[in-house]
């Protein structure tokens, strides 16, 4: 049975434990999208909330951004120390940075993992090589939990998406990408991509979780569709708020 639904005689699921589900074990990227900015925040924080390893949350800001009255970055419920708040310029690829690197280690054109591995670590925005460096030793790691990523569409191709998450994931720990736009091509890199449908807060209930790229086992198999109010995390979250 898993923790992460609890069936109800009738065959609903509802809450009845805050057991978590390893979602994030072991290290893992995730790609949660949709259209309504807030709801996603608050999906994003139900995910992450109970991880053994606890979470950061960057957020990428613009500038003069006035968040709604809803947003769960309005609350409390992340501590300051955890929080992170960057311009899109600040999450940019350091490419020249990685490649003087690769251009003084490697004199052949045959790199090894290790040296192509360590230029694309290089390669990372001095923000998330902070906020890596900041990570507690041992495991479970900590989730990595960026919000408003969609603003960084214009700064990362599609093949730069690919050497990003290896390198995080390999240095730092599990990806929690929330997009908050239409889905891109880029999002296949992640291991996971999950798709919600709705759009306010308030009205989480009726909201779908779309599974587009699931896990093998448990309820968030890939195809699967469910409403947000039969996912236990999620629930025991919002449920408490609206």
């Amino acid at each position: 049975m898993s923790r992460f639904f609890v069936p109800e005689r009738g065959g609903n699921a509802i809450l009845t434990s805050a057991s978590p589900s390893p979602l994030f074990d072991p290290r893992t990227s995730v790609f949660l999208c949709g259209s309504g900015r807030s709801l996603l925040n608050w999906v994003a924080y139900s995910l992450v909330a109970d991880h053994p390893g606890g979470f950061l949350w960057g957020h990428v800001r613009l500038e003069g951004e006035v968040l709604d009255d809803s947003d769960l970055l309005k609350t409390s419920l992340i501590p300051p120390e955890r929080l992170i708040s960057v311009a899109p310029r600040e999450l940019a690829r350091n490419e020249l940075a990685g490649n003087l690197a690769l251009g003084g280690l490697v004199r052949s054109e045959k790199a090894d993992a290790a040296v192509l591995s360590f230029s694309d670590f290089l390669r990372l925005p001095e923000q998330t090589q902070d906020m890596i460096s900041r990570l507690p030793p041992g495991e479970p790691r900590p989730v990595l939990v960026l919000s408003g990523a969609h603003r960084l569409g214009a700064l990362y191709s599609v093949e730069s998406v690919g050497p990003t998450l290896r390198s995080i994931l390999e240095v730092g720990g599990s990806v929690l990408m929330v997009w908050a736009d239409a889905a891109v091509a880029g999002r296949h890199h992640f291991e996971h991509i999950l798709h919600v449908k709705g759009e306010e807060p308030s009205d989480w209930r009726d909201a779908l979780l779309q599974v587009e790229k699931g896990w093998t086992s448990g309820p968030l198999r890939t195809g699967a569709t469910l409403h947000l109010r039969d996912v236990a995390r999620v629930a025991s979250i919002l449920g408490n708020k609206w």
